[in-house]
């Protein structure tokens, strides 16, 4: 392994590192707050669950802004900056006595997010690796899943010991004494060498243009769209199911740990088989069998059931994180992978927002937890579909920029 691709690695490290502290701990683990802080303030299903969908909104609206800055500034300086907001918006989160104060934490998260965890870890990425891309893209997102375990489980634990407020102080330690230094030592846009003007190193791919007239733009829009409506809402109301299907808080919290574990694997599997098969049949099967797994949950009263949700779902839920950059670097070249991936990325904003909130509506109409997860499975079915609609980038575009 040369010098070049030993700092490959120790980026995609880092990058793991930001994703499992930020996205695992400021994103995955709204569900373990649900219940405290429900019984807290008094507040609907729908009330608790808007604060996710104001922190989706959040990072959806200002994804465009931070891809612009990835283009003018380094790498490293917008998402230390992130990763420093998301500390902080977790601790106001811990001393709020209010909805609206809770409202600017989340909005704080939505922006850390945004600027700190995917979309620059898909753009650095992508400038840094060609042939193992997928493998790089599943090891460094495999953090959000590692990082929803993990970091839900230490604030369930320190929720049972003291209160939901030091759950979140719990998770904002690690975002100023790990993630935020190691990022703005070890991450870089690009190879060393390779930064600065594009016309030295111009990148293969569609117009700004076409693209956005190709049904490749749309069909991953599509997919996005119900593969973050059905995520997200799953994120959300996984835990209080389990708590109304009789599990005690802890287990139920236990239960969504282990799915979150094994998504970690499927990422590295799936990105991995990627490199060896088209990302858009990779995405189209893992979205088919996170439906499989989201229709199993129904039965999560029987043992068997559930551990089969945990495996099918679990290793399926988060690889579609790893596998969206690959169809869009496949549909349409590096040349406007940031812009192209900034505005298909609002699709999973709108699907992020939308799913914890509607399925608070429908247990709040007395539909039941059964019908939201029979939707999420709906949602999961129609993605796939499109995820195979999605076709290759023309053969006549070559990448002038050599990447290992």
């Amino acid at each position: 392994m040369t010098a070049r691709e030993r700092r490959g690695w120790l980026v995609v490290v880092s990058l793991f590192i930001s994703l499992f502290v930020v996205f695992g701990g400021g994103y995955d683990t709204s569900g373990v707050f649900f219940v405290p802080m429900r019984t807290f303030f008094g507040w609907s299903a729908t009330r608790q669950s808007s604060l996710q969908t104001i922190l989706a909104l959040t990072a959806g609206a200002t994804v465009p802004l931070f891809g612009w800055m990835l283009d003018k500034l380094e790498a490293r300086i917008v998402m230390t900056a992130g990763i420093i907001v998301a500390g902080c918006s977790m601790l106001l989160a811990s001393s709020a006595n209010s909805y609206n104060t809770l409202i600017v934490a989340y909005v704080g998260l939505g922006i850390a997010i945004a600027a700190a965890t995917l979309l620059p870890t898909e753009i650095v990425i992508a400038n840094w690796f060609a042939e193992r891309r997928g493998t790089a893209l599943g090891f460094a997102t495999a953090g959000t899943s590692l990082g929803g375990l993990v970091m839900t489980l230490f604030a369930s634990r320190a929720i049972e010991a003291s209160s939901w407020r030091a759950g979140y102080v719990v998770l904002a330690i690690p975002t100023f004494f790990l993630a935020a230094p190691l990022v703005m030592l070890l991450v870089r846009t690009r190879p060393p060498g390779e930064a600065g003007d594009s016309s030295a190193n111009p990148l293969a791919g569609m117009d700004f243009g076409p693209a956005l007239r190709a049904r490749s733009f749309w069909m991953i829009a599509a997919a996005q769209f119900l593969f973050s409506l059905a995520g997200a809402g799953a994120t959300v109301h996984t835990i209080p199911y389990l708590i109304r299907q009789g599990f005690h808080p802890s287990s139920a919290a236990e239960v969504f740990s282990v799915t979150l574990g094994l998504a970690s694997a499927g990422k590295l599997l799936m990105g991995y088989s990627a490199d060896r098969i088209s990302g858009r049949t990779a995405l189209a099967l893992t979205l088919a069998l996170n439906a499989v797994g989201q229709f199993m949950l129904i039965g999560a009263h029987n043992k068997l059931i559930l551990i089969g949700y945990a495996i099918v779902f679990g290793t399926m839920s988060g690889a579609p994180l790893a596998l969206f950059p690959m169809v869009i670097a496949d549909s349409f070249g590096l040349k406007n992978f940031g812009t192209i991936t900034g505005l298909t990325g609002i699709c999973i904003t709108l699907g992020g927002a939308l799913g914890p909130i509607l399925g608070g509506q429908i247990v709040d109409h007395g539909l039941g937890y059964g019908a939201v997860f029979i939707l999420f499975s709906a949602a999961l079915i129609v993605g796939s579909l499109a995820a195979l609609a999605c076709s290759p980038m023309p053969s006549d575009a070559t990448v002038a920029l050599t990447v290992f």
